[in-house]
Protein backbone atom coordinates (compact mmCIF):
# COMPACT_ATOMS: atom_id res chain seq x y z
CA UNK A 1 0.00 0.00 0.00
CA UNK A 2 1.02 3.68 -0.69
CA UNK A 3 -0.50 6.59 0.64
CA UNK A 4 2.24 9.05 -0.50
CA UNK A 5 0.47 11.44 -2.46
CA UNK A 6 3.24 12.96 -4.64
CA UNK A 7 4.47 9.98 -5.72
CA UNK A 8 7.33 10.87 -7.83
CA UNK A 9 5.15 10.63 -11.49
CA UNK A 10 7.75 9.82 -14.65
CA UNK A 11 5.61 12.43 -16.51
CA UNK A 12 5.13 15.88 -15.70
CA UNK A 13 1.89 16.59 -13.88
CA UNK A 14 -0.39 18.84 -16.15
CA UNK A 15 -3.14 21.24 -13.83
CA UNK A 16 -6.38 19.45 -15.05
CA UNK A 17 -8.14 21.84 -13.63
CA UNK A 18 -6.67 24.57 -15.27
CA UNK A 19 -9.59 25.82 -17.89
CA UNK A 20 -6.84 27.57 -19.80
CA UNK A 21 -5.31 23.97 -20.11
CA UNK A 22 -8.57 23.28 -22.41
CA UNK A 23 -7.82 25.91 -25.27
CA UNK A 24 -5.26 22.94 -26.92
CA UNK A 25 -8.23 20.27 -26.78
CA UNK A 26 -8.44 17.50 -24.15
CA UNK A 27 -4.71 15.95 -22.93
CA UNK A 28 -5.41 12.48 -24.89
CA UNK A 29 -1.92 11.72 -24.23
CA UNK A 30 -1.31 12.14 -20.86
CA UNK A 31 -4.93 10.63 -19.64
CA UNK A 32 -3.38 7.08 -21.71
CA UNK A 33 -0.29 7.49 -19.72
CA UNK A 34 -2.12 8.19 -16.69
CA UNK A 35 -4.42 4.70 -17.18
CA UNK A 36 -1.29 3.00 -18.17
CA UNK A 37 1.31 4.13 -15.44
CA UNK A 38 -0.94 5.19 -12.71
CA UNK A 39 -4.82 5.10 -12.58
CA UNK A 40 -5.01 7.00 -9.25
CA UNK A 41 -2.82 9.94 -9.55
CA UNK A 42 -2.53 12.33 -6.99
CA UNK A 43 -2.04 15.99 -7.94
CA UNK A 44 -1.47 19.13 -6.67
CA UNK A 45 -3.54 21.96 -6.28
CA UNK A 46 -2.14 25.88 -6.78
CA UNK A 47 -5.24 27.60 -4.65
CA UNK A 48 -6.89 24.03 -3.60
CA UNK A 49 -6.33 21.15 -1.78
CA UNK A 50 -4.94 18.80 -4.38
CA UNK A 51 -7.05 15.93 -6.07
CA UNK A 52 -7.04 12.84 -7.16
CA UNK A 53 -7.82 11.84 -10.60
CA UNK A 54 -9.77 8.43 -11.55
CA UNK A 55 -8.51 7.82 -15.65
CA UNK A 56 -9.88 4.23 -16.13
CA UNK A 57 -13.38 3.03 -17.59
CA UNK A 58 -13.81 0.88 -14.24
CA UNK A 59 -12.67 3.18 -11.76
CA UNK A 60 -14.76 5.73 -13.06
CA UNK A 61 -18.13 3.54 -13.14
CA UNK A 62 -17.91 1.79 -9.88
CA UNK A 63 -17.20 5.64 -8.34
CA UNK A 64 -20.06 6.84 -10.00
CA UNK A 65 -22.24 4.03 -8.72
CA UNK A 66 -20.73 4.24 -5.18
CA UNK A 67 -22.30 7.76 -3.64
CA UNK A 68 -21.80 6.47 -0.35
CA UNK A 69 -17.88 6.17 -0.45
CA UNK A 70 -17.35 8.81 -3.08
CA UNK A 71 -20.50 11.99 -2.36
CA UNK A 72 -21.79 14.61 -4.13
CA UNK A 73 -22.86 16.45 -1.72
CA UNK A 74 -20.36 16.86 0.39
CA UNK A 75 -18.55 19.49 -1.24
CA UNK A 76 -20.55 19.59 -4.48
CA UNK A 77 -19.61 18.54 -7.87
CA UNK A 78 -17.63 20.97 -9.30
CA UNK A 79 -14.04 20.89 -9.48
CA UNK A 80 -13.72 24.37 -8.15
CA UNK A 81 -13.61 24.54 -3.87
CA UNK A 82 -16.82 26.74 -2.61
CA UNK A 83 -15.82 29.38 -0.84
CA UNK A 84 -17.72 29.65 2.63
CA UNK A 85 -20.43 27.18 3.98
CA UNK A 86 -23.18 29.89 2.38
CA UNK A 87 -21.70 28.97 -1.15
CA UNK A 88 -21.70 25.15 -0.60
CA UNK A 89 -25.35 25.10 0.72
CA UNK A 90 -26.50 26.90 -2.56
CA UNK A 91 -24.33 24.02 -4.06
CA UNK A 92 -26.52 21.72 -2.88
CA UNK A 93 -29.53 22.82 -3.51
CA UNK A 94 -28.52 21.87 -6.95
CA UNK A 95 -29.67 18.14 -7.36
CA UNK A 96 -26.30 17.09 -9.14
CA UNK A 97 -24.93 18.35 -5.63
CA UNK A 98 -26.87 15.56 -3.13
CA UNK A 99 -26.45 12.17 -2.25
CA UNK A 100 -29.26 9.92 -1.36
CA UNK A 101 -32.01 9.84 0.15
CA UNK A 102 -32.23 13.61 -0.91
CA UNK A 103 -31.37 13.24 -4.46
CA UNK A 104 -33.28 9.92 -4.81
CA UNK A 105 -36.35 12.12 -3.67
CA UNK A 106 -35.69 15.38 -5.83
CA UNK A 107 -35.36 13.10 -8.59
CA UNK A 108 -38.83 11.66 -8.30
CA UNK A 109 -40.34 15.00 -8.14
CA UNK A 110 -38.79 16.07 -11.32
CA UNK A 111 -38.61 13.11 -13.26
CA UNK A 112 -42.02 14.24 -14.69
CA UNK A 113 -39.85 16.91 -16.81
CA UNK A 114 -38.30 14.06 -18.73
CA UNK A 115 -41.01 11.11 -18.78
CA UNK A 116 -40.66 9.23 -22.22
CA UNK A 117 -43.89 10.74 -23.35
CA UNK A 118 -42.66 14.30 -22.75
CA UNK A 119 -40.05 13.72 -24.80
CA UNK A 120 -41.49 12.18 -27.67
CA UNK A 121 -43.85 14.69 -28.05
CA UNK A 122 -41.62 17.29 -29.02
CA UNK A 123 -39.89 15.30 -31.91
CA UNK A 124 -42.44 17.53 -34.30
CA UNK A 125 -40.82 20.21 -33.01
CA UNK A 126 -37.09 19.12 -33.56
CA UNK A 127 -37.48 18.44 -36.63
CA UNK A 128 -38.91 21.62 -37.71
CA UNK A 129 -36.78 23.43 -36.28
CA UNK A 130 -33.65 21.21 -37.58
CA UNK A 131 -34.99 21.87 -41.07
CA UNK A 132 -35.18 25.61 -40.12
CA UNK A 133 -31.89 26.09 -38.91
CA UNK A 134 -30.00 24.21 -41.15
CA UNK A 135 -31.51 25.27 -44.49
CA UNK A 136 -30.69 28.89 -42.91
CA UNK A 137 -27.09 27.22 -42.32
CA UNK A 138 -27.10 26.22 -46.09
CA UNK A 139 -27.25 29.46 -47.87
CA UNK A 140 -23.69 29.89 -48.89
CA UNK A 141 -22.63 32.23 -46.05
CA UNK A 142 -20.16 31.95 -43.18
CA UNK A 143 -21.88 30.98 -39.81
CA UNK A 144 -20.96 30.57 -36.20
CA UNK A 145 -21.95 26.73 -36.15
CA UNK A 146 -21.46 27.31 -32.57
CA UNK A 147 -24.66 29.37 -31.93
CA UNK A 148 -27.20 27.22 -34.40
CA UNK A 149 -26.35 24.43 -32.46
CA UNK A 150 -26.88 26.19 -29.27
CA UNK A 151 -29.84 27.95 -30.43
CA UNK A 152 -31.42 24.27 -30.90
CA UNK A 153 -30.29 22.62 -28.00
CA UNK A 154 -31.69 25.53 -25.50
CA UNK A 155 -34.94 25.83 -27.75
CA UNK A 156 -35.47 22.28 -27.23
CA UNK A 157 -35.16 22.13 -23.39
CA UNK A 158 -37.15 26.13 -23.04
CA UNK A 159 -40.17 24.28 -25.23
CA UNK A 160 -39.78 21.04 -22.39
CA UNK A 161 -40.09 23.78 -19.46
CA UNK A 162 -42.56 26.03 -21.43
CA UNK A 163 -40.41 29.11 -21.09
CA UNK A 164 -41.92 31.61 -22.92
CA UNK A 165 -40.90 32.74 -26.39
CA UNK A 166 -40.56 36.18 -25.64
CA UNK A 167 -38.13 35.12 -22.63
CA UNK A 168 -35.99 33.03 -24.64
CA UNK A 169 -33.04 35.40 -25.79
CA UNK A 170 -32.57 36.97 -22.68
CA UNK A 171 -32.73 33.17 -20.88
CA UNK A 172 -29.95 31.79 -23.87
CA UNK A 173 -27.67 34.59 -22.72
CA UNK A 174 -27.91 33.72 -18.73
CA UNK A 175 -27.77 30.24 -19.72
CA UNK A 176 -24.74 30.64 -21.60
CA UNK A 177 -22.88 32.78 -18.88
CA UNK A 178 -23.05 30.55 -16.28
CA UNK A 179 -22.38 27.32 -18.49
CA UNK A 180 -19.32 28.82 -20.32
CA UNK A 181 -18.28 31.15 -17.02
CA UNK A 182 -14.41 30.34 -16.88
CA UNK A 183 -14.11 31.71 -20.42
CA UNK A 184 -13.23 35.58 -20.47
CA UNK A 185 -15.04 36.44 -23.87
CA UNK A 186 -18.41 35.46 -21.69
CA UNK A 187 -17.49 36.21 -18.37
CA UNK A 188 -15.01 39.25 -18.69
CA UNK A 189 -14.41 39.91 -14.88
CA UNK A 190 -14.14 35.81 -14.67
CA UNK A 191 -16.58 36.34 -12.00
CA UNK A 192 -16.95 33.19 -9.84
CA UNK A 193 -19.75 30.57 -10.71
CA UNK A 194 -22.34 31.52 -7.88
CA UNK A 195 -21.98 35.35 -8.75
CA UNK A 196 -22.78 34.07 -12.74
CA UNK A 197 -25.25 31.70 -10.95
CA UNK A 198 -27.53 34.69 -9.54
CA UNK A 199 -29.38 35.92 -12.78
CA UNK A 200 -30.44 32.11 -13.58
CA UNK A 201 -32.03 31.77 -10.39
CA UNK A 202 -33.77 35.18 -10.55
CA UNK A 203 -35.04 34.05 -13.87
CA UNK A 204 -36.69 30.65 -12.36
CA UNK A 205 -38.35 32.36 -9.28
CA UNK A 206 -39.79 35.15 -11.36
CA UNK A 207 -41.23 32.62 -13.90
CA UNK A 208 -42.44 30.06 -11.17
CA UNK A 209 -43.90 33.36 -9.57
CA UNK A 210 -46.01 33.92 -12.54
CA UNK A 211 -46.69 30.30 -12.89
CA UNK A 212 -48.36 30.66 -9.82
CA UNK A 213 -50.11 32.89 -10.42
CA UNK A 214 -51.61 31.85 -13.86
CA UNK A 215 -51.27 28.61 -14.11
CA UNK A 216 -53.64 28.42 -17.42
CA UNK A 217 -51.65 30.86 -19.12
CA UNK A 218 -48.28 28.66 -19.15
CA UNK A 219 -47.34 25.28 -20.69
CA UNK A 220 -44.53 22.75 -20.13
CA UNK A 221 -42.95 20.99 -17.29
CA UNK A 222 -42.73 24.00 -15.16
CA UNK A 223 -46.41 23.86 -14.57
CA UNK A 224 -46.35 20.36 -13.85
CA UNK A 225 -43.29 20.51 -11.33
CA UNK A 226 -45.06 23.31 -9.17
CA UNK A 227 -47.78 20.65 -8.39
CA UNK A 228 -45.12 18.08 -8.20
CA UNK A 229 -45.61 15.58 -4.86
CA UNK A 230 -44.57 12.13 -3.51
CA UNK A 231 -45.21 10.32 -0.65
CA UNK A 232 -42.63 8.43 1.35
CA UNK A 233 -43.10 6.92 4.43
CA UNK A 234 -46.47 8.03 5.21
CA UNK A 235 -44.82 12.03 4.38
CA UNK A 236 -45.96 13.70 1.39
CA UNK A 237 -43.43 15.96 -0.47
CA UNK A 238 -43.48 19.15 -2.55
CA UNK A 239 -40.28 21.53 -4.01
CA UNK A 240 -40.27 24.71 -2.59
CA UNK A 241 -39.61 27.71 -5.07
CA UNK A 242 -36.36 27.54 -4.38
CA UNK A 243 -35.71 23.94 -4.98
CA UNK A 244 -37.42 24.37 -7.76
CA UNK A 245 -35.23 27.29 -9.12
CA UNK A 246 -32.35 25.17 -8.56
CA UNK A 247 -33.43 23.14 -10.86
CA UNK A 248 -33.17 25.24 -13.62
CA UNK A 249 -29.26 25.83 -13.91
CA UNK A 250 -28.50 21.89 -13.86
CA UNK A 251 -31.20 21.44 -16.39
CA UNK A 252 -30.35 24.43 -18.54
CA UNK A 253 -26.70 23.90 -18.65
CA UNK A 254 -26.73 20.90 -19.12
CA UNK A 255 -28.86 20.56 -21.92
CA UNK A 256 -27.10 23.84 -24.09
CA UNK A 257 -23.37 22.43 -23.15
CA UNK A 258 -23.88 18.64 -23.41
CA UNK A 259 -25.93 18.26 -27.13
CA UNK A 260 -24.24 21.48 -28.49
CA UNK A 261 -20.78 21.12 -28.08
CA UNK A 262 -21.63 17.50 -29.63
CA UNK A 263 -23.14 18.96 -32.52
CA UNK A 264 -20.01 21.24 -32.89
CA UNK A 265 -17.88 18.08 -32.45
CA UNK A 266 -19.15 16.28 -35.28
CA UNK A 267 -18.91 18.94 -37.53
CA UNK A 268 -15.59 19.49 -36.50
CA UNK A 269 -14.73 15.89 -37.01
CA UNK A 270 -16.54 15.83 -41.08
CA UNK A 271 -14.20 19.36 -41.65
CA UNK A 272 -10.94 16.98 -40.16
CA UNK A 273 -12.12 14.02 -42.25
CA UNK A 274 -14.78 14.85 -44.75
CA UNK A 275 -15.41 10.62 -45.64
CA UNK A 276 -15.91 10.29 -41.82
CA UNK A 277 -20.19 10.15 -42.22
CA UNK A 278 -19.53 9.04 -46.05
CA UNK A 279 -22.65 5.97 -44.94
CA UNK A 280 -25.22 8.10 -43.68
CA UNK A 281 -24.88 10.67 -46.66
CA UNK A 282 -28.53 11.64 -47.92
CA UNK A 283 -30.01 9.20 -45.00
CA UNK A 284 -31.48 9.70 -41.36
CA UNK A 285 -28.62 9.36 -38.00
CA UNK A 286 -28.26 5.92 -36.73
CA UNK A 287 -28.51 5.98 -32.90
CA UNK A 288 -24.97 4.23 -32.84
CA UNK A 289 -23.15 6.81 -34.65
CA UNK A 290 -25.14 9.33 -31.87
CA UNK A 291 -23.38 6.96 -29.09
CA UNK A 292 -19.62 6.88 -30.82
CA UNK A 293 -20.09 10.72 -30.63
CA UNK A 294 -20.77 10.77 -26.93
CA UNK A 295 -18.40 8.13 -26.63
CA UNK A 296 -14.94 9.78 -28.90
CA UNK A 297 -15.42 13.45 -28.56
CA UNK A 298 -17.97 13.74 -25.25
CA UNK A 299 -18.20 17.00 -23.61
CA UNK A 300 -18.18 16.28 -20.12
CA UNK A 301 -14.58 15.88 -19.38
CA UNK A 302 -14.68 15.33 -15.34
CA UNK A 303 -16.99 15.57 -12.20
CA UNK A 304 -15.36 15.95 -8.79
CA UNK A 305 -16.56 13.53 -5.94
CA UNK A 306 -14.93 13.61 -2.24
CA UNK A 307 -13.90 10.57 -0.33
CA UNK A 308 -15.97 9.55 2.49
CA UNK A 309 -13.82 6.72 4.43
CA UNK A 310 -10.02 6.08 3.99
CA UNK A 311 -9.37 3.42 1.41
CA UNK A 312 -7.17 1.50 -0.95
CA UNK A 313 -7.35 2.01 -4.99
CA UNK A 314 -4.59 0.39 -7.37
CA UNK A 315 -2.51 0.58 -3.90
CA UNK A 316 -3.04 4.23 -3.61
CA UNK A 317 -4.44 5.09 0.33
CA UNK A 318 -7.57 7.86 -0.85
CA UNK A 319 -8.15 9.38 2.81
CA UNK A 320 -11.70 10.86 3.85
CA UNK A 321 -12.51 14.21 2.63
CA UNK A 322 -10.10 13.84 -0.34
CA UNK A 323 -10.98 15.34 -3.56
CA UNK A 324 -11.68 12.67 -6.67
CA UNK A 325 -11.73 13.70 -10.07
CA UNK A 326 -13.49 11.23 -12.47
CA UNK A 327 -12.11 11.35 -15.86
CA UNK A 328 -14.81 10.52 -18.46
CA UNK A 329 -13.11 11.66 -21.00
CA UNK A 330 -10.08 9.10 -20.39
CA UNK A 331 -12.65 6.15 -19.38
CA UNK A 332 -14.24 6.70 -23.13
CA UNK A 333 -11.14 6.20 -24.30
CA UNK A 334 -9.83 3.38 -21.82
CA UNK A 335 -8.11 0.25 -24.39
CA UNK A 336 -8.91 -2.48 -21.42
CA UNK A 337 -12.79 -1.17 -22.37
CA UNK A 338 -12.84 -0.43 -26.26
CA UNK A 339 -11.19 -1.27 -29.20
CA UNK A 340 -9.05 0.94 -30.64
CA UNK A 341 -10.83 3.46 -28.60
CA UNK A 342 -9.36 6.30 -30.57
CA UNK A 343 -10.80 5.78 -33.88
CA UNK A 344 -14.34 6.60 -34.56
CA UNK A 345 -16.75 3.64 -35.38
CA UNK A 346 -20.52 4.45 -35.87
CA UNK A 347 -21.03 1.19 -35.76
CA UNK A 348 -19.42 0.59 -32.05
CA UNK A 349 -21.45 -2.48 -30.12
CA UNK A 350 -21.15 -2.25 -27.46
CA UNK A 351 -21.07 1.29 -26.39
CA UNK A 352 -21.29 1.45 -22.94
CA UNK A 353 -19.56 4.78 -22.46
CA UNK A 354 -19.79 7.13 -19.45
CA UNK A 355 -20.68 9.83 -21.62
CA UNK A 356 -24.09 10.80 -19.47
CA UNK A 357 -22.76 9.77 -16.16
CA UNK A 358 -21.97 5.35 -16.54
CA UNK A 359 -24.89 4.61 -14.22
CA UNK A 360 -25.58 5.35 -10.54
CA UNK A 361 -28.03 7.63 -9.22
CA UNK A 362 -26.49 11.18 -11.20
CA UNK A 363 -27.03 9.47 -14.69
CA UNK A 364 -27.89 12.19 -16.64
CA UNK A 365 -31.71 13.32 -16.54
CA UNK A 366 -31.74 14.28 -19.44
CA UNK A 367 -29.77 12.10 -21.39
CA UNK A 368 -33.19 10.92 -23.61
CA UNK A 369 -33.83 13.76 -24.75
CA UNK A 370 -30.01 14.86 -25.80
CA UNK A 371 -30.02 11.58 -27.92
CA UNK A 372 -33.29 12.43 -29.48
CA UNK A 373 -32.11 15.97 -30.42
CA UNK A 374 -28.82 14.34 -31.22
CA UNK A 375 -30.18 11.54 -33.98
CA UNK A 376 -32.77 14.66 -35.74
CA UNK A 377 -30.08 17.55 -35.97
CA UNK A 378 -27.53 14.96 -37.51
CA UNK A 379 -30.08 13.31 -39.52
CA UNK A 380 -31.10 16.32 -40.74
CA UNK A 381 -26.95 17.35 -41.93
CA UNK A 382 -26.95 14.36 -43.38
CA UNK A 383 -29.59 14.63 -45.67
CA UNK A 384 -28.65 18.20 -46.08
CA UNK A 385 -25.30 19.25 -46.08
CA UNK A 386 -22.74 17.63 -48.90
CA UNK A 387 -19.52 18.66 -46.66
CA UNK A 388 -18.17 21.84 -44.86
CA UNK A 389 -15.84 24.13 -45.13
CA UNK A 390 -13.87 26.16 -42.54
CA UNK A 391 -14.89 29.84 -42.84
CA UNK A 392 -12.30 30.84 -40.22
CA UNK A 393 -10.07 29.93 -37.15
CA UNK A 394 -12.34 27.85 -34.50
CA UNK A 395 -11.85 28.85 -30.98
CA UNK A 396 -12.11 26.35 -28.42
CA UNK A 397 -14.15 26.81 -24.79
CA UNK A 398 -11.78 27.70 -21.90
CA UNK A 399 -13.04 25.39 -19.43
CA UNK A 400 -12.41 22.36 -17.25
CA UNK A 401 -15.56 20.87 -17.27
CA UNK A 402 -16.61 20.67 -20.84
CA UNK A 403 -14.70 20.12 -24.10
CA UNK A 404 -16.14 22.07 -26.39
CA UNK A 405 -15.99 25.43 -29.37
CA UNK A 406 -16.57 28.82 -28.03
CA UNK A 407 -16.85 29.58 -32.11
CA UNK A 408 -16.27 27.63 -34.86
CA UNK A 409 -17.16 29.62 -38.40
CA UNK A 410 -18.27 27.70 -41.40
CA UNK A 411 -19.89 27.39 -44.31
CA UNK A 412 -22.28 25.15 -45.28
CA UNK A 413 -22.93 23.31 -48.79
CA UNK A 414 -25.65 21.77 -49.90
CA UNK A 415 -26.38 18.77 -51.75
Amino acid sequence: MDDSRGGGPATQRLDLIDPGLYLDGVPRDYLRWLRDHEPVAWHDEVDGPGYWVLSRYDDVVDANRDWRRYSNAAKGSSIEEARSDDELALRRLIFVNQDPPEHTRYRKLVSSAFTPGHVRRLTPLIEATCARLVDELCDGRPHDFVATAEALSFQMVATLFGVPEADWPSLLEITRALADFQDPEVNPDLAPRPEVQQAMFAYAADLIARVRSDPEAHTGVVVDLVNAEIEEDGERHRLDDLGLAAFFPAVLVGGLSTTAHVMTEAVNSWIEDPSLFDEWAGADCPASVVEELLRWRGPVMSFRRTATEDHERHGRTIRAGDKVLLSYASANRDERRFDDPDRFDGHRNPNDHVAFGGGGPHFCIGAQLARLDLRLVLGELFRTVDHFEAAGEPVRLRSNQFAGWLHYPVVAVAR
